[in-house]
């Protein structure tokens, strides 16, 4: 008698759940065509409440709050609640909702949104705390939250003081949001502590500001920047020391050309094919005759010593090239943007012999900064050559 009745309670608990599985399952079949008609088979169901409130924005706020009765711990049903209660216009309940979403959930998602709603809000006071918890459990693009800071408040040094928090790759993705705005002065506010604190990982981001530097003609800083990179040894290159005449960087080609700071630079050219060599190291350019008539081949900015005599030796060899192959070497000084080899700077077919070509130069008075440029023009009453130019090596100084 007692296994009967104990196999009766089963059966009917087995039934009752099974009873519930099947409505709530049919529940969701329907949820498809009738978001009501699920919650009338299953109305303890926070999620179909929150299906209401985006389907109908009309009782978007009450559909909302009774999900937050069913499952107050979730911190999704929160902040979904804080977007309806601030579309109706009641920013007491909006605000309470996303302080009680961060409060119940401790990554980034409720912050952010809590930064987003002070931000709309303009209310400075509870943004900037609110912007710095955001940062501090930030991850993937963030670039957002800057925005909003600039446009709050376009201070650089307030947004340091407040917003930032003590993440080293929170600063580093700021000032590259600097950079990618053009806000170089706030930028350089900050490079010093970017450079502190640079690794492997930061490179790319120091380069690029390098770069910029060297495009406005500031040799100097862009200088302290790489030989900061090369001293920390974040940067495989020996450092740059103008004033004893050691200014240019992987004369020998034997590192992969970084095309960034005061490395080499090749210009992709249509009908130009390039390749650098390892062993022995140099690069290669082949001209395919169909190459513009004139074209930049290979750059690099170089920082010299105001007012001295330099020597530039380029060792090269070419091949199926004769005559006058419009090949030539620029020294031009970025302040005045003229040719310090003044027209001078002529490489001339060897035959698939290696040549040493010297060539000399004098700074000017106030120069710091000039670039090495490798340039194609064809040369009058000539076609554009076929053939190719192997560089083996270049070397710069002061000349006797």
């Amino acid at each position: 008698m007692l296994i009967r009745i104990a196999g009766a309670l089963v059966a009917m608990l087995c039934g009752y759940a099974g009873y519930w599985s099947a409505r709530w399952a049919l529940a969701d079949w329907t949820m498809r065509s009738s978001v009501e008609h699920a919650l009338r088979l299953a109305p303890g169901n926070p999620d179909y409440y929150v299906q209401l409130a985006q389907a109908k924005p009309a009782v978007a706020l009450a559909a909302l709050e009774r999900a937050a009765e069913l499952n107050p711990l979730s911190s999704s049903v929160w902040m979904e609640l804080a977007a309806a209660a601030e579309q109706q216009g009641d920013f007491p309940k909006a605000e309470h909702c996303l302080l009680h979403a961060v409060a119940l959930d401790k990554t980034f998602a409720p912050r952010w949104l809590l930064a987003q709603y002070y931000s709309r809000r303009g209310d400075q006071a509870n943004f900037w705390p609110a912007v710095r918890a955001a940062l501090a459990t930030s991850y993937d693009d963030i670039t957002p939250l800057f925005d909003m800071c600039w446009a709050l408040v376009p201070d650089p040094g307030i947004i340091e003081e407040r917003a930032l928090p003590e993440r080293p790759d929170v600063w580093r993705q700021y000032f590259d949001f600097l950079l990618s705005k053009d806000r170089m002065d706030a930028a350089e506010s900050i490079a010093g502590r970017i450079v502190a604190q640079a690794t492997r990982e930061t490179v790319p981001s120091l380069l690029q500001y390098c770069d910029r530097l060297l495009e406005q003609n500031r040799g100097p800083e862009a200088l302290e920047t790489w030989n900061s990179m090369a001293a920390r040894h974040s940067l495989d290159y020996p450092e740059l020391v103008p004033d004893r005449g050691i200014s240019l960087t992987n004369g020998g080609f034997a590192k992969e050309v970084l095309s960034h700071g005061f490395d080499w630079r090749v210009s992709q050219t249509e009908g130009i094919f390039f390749r650098q060599d390892d062993s022995p190291p140099g690069l290669w350019f082949e001209f395919s005759g169909k190459q513009p008539e004139q074209c930049e081949l290979l750059s690099q900015f170089v920082p010299v010593e105001p007012a001295k005599p330099y020597r530039l030796v380029v060792k090269y060899a070419t091949e199926g090239l004769e005559g006058d192959i419009g090949i030539d070497w620029r020294v031009v000084d970025q302040g005045s943007k003229a040719d310090l080899l003044l027209g001078a700077g002529h490489v001339g077919a060897s035959e698939g012999r290696e040549k040493a070509e010297p060539y000399r130069f004098q700074t000017p008075e106030d120069a710091r900064l000039v670039k090495l440029v490798l340039v194609y023009n064809r040369a009058l009453g000539t076609v554009r050559i076929k053939g190719s130019l192997s560089l083996k090596g270049v070397a710069l100084g002061f000349a006797p």
